[in-house]
């Protein structure tokens, strides 16, 4: 065990990838490098890329934002006293300045405060009225919230056509696909899948193909691009300010062209949205006739747009030149990630990378900081994402994996067809899980995106880790075929066991017996205990190697948990078999709820001195809990060391 630490410090250490060759320049001067590494101190031999599914929040901002609310009073806005005219006061100010920031003003937008960007397009979806005949057309390539548009569309009646990639630039054409009948078309400024920017010129030529209204999905363009309204109208634009700024991450902002309101018909009224409503006698209410007061339902979140003004007025002072040194910043990151990764090469100069984009990463104003690949092994075989996810966790490079809400460019870069896609689905995966392979082909990929406050150092962790961790250097034999060899010569063996093992705490090292009790749950005590954060969060190895180093040893006769560390003296604790502790809680394990009491403060202490991480606690499953093993489990792990061993 003790080996096998070694070898990860070893492995991390060596992951320091020698860049000197590849061609890079800095865009923030020395001032504002330093400037960043002290916000960030928190990442500390941490690689985060993972800015496009949020980006981070720097220190400062928030001890700016802590002294503003012990400082100030904020009360309900809807209020007339002195702290709701106060929250009014600044939650106007905060709408400004997000006009002045995507350069526009009051007198050509409104701000309509939402929960982000996805509830901003559900306002659009279920207020947007659609004439006879008309249609709604979306980039196919677009995030799931706005292909989710269409269910509404087609229950009010409108035609759905959706564009994909080989047909985008024919609907500008004479025989365009959505001809000129005009609704709402919507496209996104930026791909979040693979960082692809679109025109933004299609705007105006949409709309001169007839009544057409344009929704701009910024969510991911505006993160690190700066979006400027001054040179283009959308009438509708949805914004996320945590992929901004990092925080608050439950507000974003509909932008809505003055005029373009025309097309929305809002039917539900909730309080703050009225001038009058008779609760009886008539069905009658007065709308209020300013736009964001007519749509921001019930009490805003006034104190995330306190938070959101704090941001602007600290971001204005962090980085010199503002949104387009950002720009250029992560692009030029991004541009040296993808070099970086399209020039490794196995042995027999395949490809180590397999890399979805469309333009080289020529122009900042074509690409965004997005870096979206999958690996392939020297025989041309896919890597599974989750393999790659595994071992970025283990050396802390934070990377996004699956199709990122994005069917339609996953789709399209995985080369699958729509009854592929069934296929897959029908054999069990769904959105967001890890299976990575199916018929050896992937189901998605692995995301590396960019932010403000990356460095190249973080490119150089990612790349390291592929590097040493997959690229082969010379020939050897497959695994697979090894595998089969295996299956081959024992194929004429009667399957037994041979060995037992039980791992009495989730994470930590096995305990070898010859024989043992099974209950309702399977062996008695596999599993029965966690260790948990001081979140309440199951701790693993994943996330903590040592781990493998605890050795527990459950004596059942003496009721009994004994636990032993190298270099440490042993802990023991009684099993618990009742509900006597008034510290109990619940904890989900593997997406089912368990009840937990806590093991107490002597082997808390000692499990934080062992594993290094303070906070830690031993949590115990009550005895009598019914959980039963998901279908299949005890079965399924029996076979597959039947299969292994035999």
């Amino acid at each position: 065990m003790l080996h096998f630490l070694s070898r990860l410090s070893d492995i991390a250490t060596s992951l320091k990838w020698d860049s000197r060759e590849m061609d890079f320049e800095e865009v923030y001067d020395a001032q504002t490098r330093e400037r960043l590494q002290r916000e960030f101190s928190r990442l500390k031999d941490v690689a985060y890329l993972d800015h496009t599914g949020a980006t981070l929040y720097p220190e400062g901002l928030v001890e700016a934002i802590s002294s503003d609310l012990r400082i100030n009073l904020y009360g309900n806005p809807h209020a007339l006293n002195s702290s709701s005219r106060l929250s009014s006061d600044v939650v106007e100010q905060t709408r400004e300045r997000v006009l002045s920031f995507f350069g526009t003003s009051s007198l050509k937008y409104d701000v309509i405060f939402t929960s982000g960007a996805t509830q901003a397009l559900a306002i659009v979806a279920n207020c947007f009225s659609w004439r006879d005949g008309q249609a709604y057309a979306y980039f196919a390539e677009s995030h799931t919230s706005v292909v989710g548009v269409r269910q509404v569309a087609a229950q009010r009646g409108a035609k759905i056509i959706p564009i994909t990639q080989e047909k985008i630039e024919s609907i500008f054409n004479e025989n365009s696909p959505i001809g000129a009948v005009g609704g709402l078309f919507a496209f996104p400024g930026q791909c979040n899948f693979s960082g692809a920017k679109y025109p933004l010129e299609w705007v105006e030529k949409i709309r001169q193909r007839g009544d057409w209204s344009v929704l701009l999905d910024a969510a991911s363009l505006a993160a690190t691009s700066r979006l400027d309204l001054s040179s283009i109208s959308p009438d509708f634009v949805c914004i996320s300010f945590y992929k901004i700024f990092g925080l608050p991450t439950g507000l974003g902002a509909l932008l809505v062209r003055l005029g373009a309101e025309e097309r929305l018909e809002k039917n539900y009224f909730g309080g703050g949205t009225v001038l009058m409503a008779l609760a009886s006698g008539k069905l009658r209410h007065e709308s209020r006739p300013v736009l964001h007061e007519r749509f921001e339902d019930g009490t805003i979140n006034f104190l995330d747009i306190v938070q959101l003004g704090q941001a602007f007025k600290y971001f204005a002072n962090l980085i010199p030149g503002g949104m387009s040194s950002v720009e250029e910043h992560t692009f030029q990151l991004a541009r040296y990630l993808f070099l970086s990764l399209r020039d490794l090469k196995h042995f027999n100069d395949k490809p180590l990378a397999v890399i979805y984009q469309d333009n080289n990463f020529k122009s900042k104003t074509q690409q965004g900081p997005i870096v979206n690949f999958n690996l392939k092994r020297a025989n041309e075989t896919f890597i599974g994402f989750s393999e790659v996810l595994h071992l970025c966790n283990l050396f802390n490079v934070h990377v996004r994996t699956g199709c990122f809400c994005n069917p339609g460019a996953c789709q399209r870069h995985l080369k699958m067809t729509v009854d592929e896609l069934e296929q897959q689905f029908e054999a069990g995966h769904v959105c967001g899980d890890a299976i990575d392979l199916l018929g050896g082909r992937p189901t998605g990929s692995v995301r590396a995106s960019v932010g403000y406050c990356s460095t190249k150092e973080d490119m150089d962790a990612l790349v390291g880790l592929v590097k040493k961790c997959f690229l082969e250097t010379t020939p050897s034999k497959d695994r697979s075929d090894l595998r089969l060899e295996n299956l081959e010569t024992n194929a004429s063996k009667e399957p037994r066991l041979s060995r037992l093992f039980l791992y009495p705490v989730k994470s930590c090292g096995a305990q070898e017996v010859q024989s043992w009790p099974l209950d309702h749950k399977g062996l008695v005590g596999d599993r029965g205990w966690m260790v948990a954060t001081d979140a309440s969060t199951p701790l693993t190895q994943k996330t903590c190697p040592r781990m493998c180093l605890i050795k527990p040893t459950l004596d059942l006769e003496n009721n009994v948990l004994h636990l032993s560390f190298p270099g440490m003296s042993d802990v023991s604790i009684s099993i618990l078999n009742d509900r006597s502790s008034n510290d109990s809680s619940s904890s989900k394990i593997c997406g089912v709820v368990v009840q937990m009491v806590d093991c107490g403060d002597q082997v808390a202490e000692w499990l934080s001195l062992a594993l290094e991480i303070s906070g830690l606690r031993l949590l115990q499953q009550w005895s009598d809990d019914l959980r039963k093993q998901k279908k299949g489990d005890i079965i399924c792990k029996l076979f597959g060391f039947l299969r292994e061993n035999s």
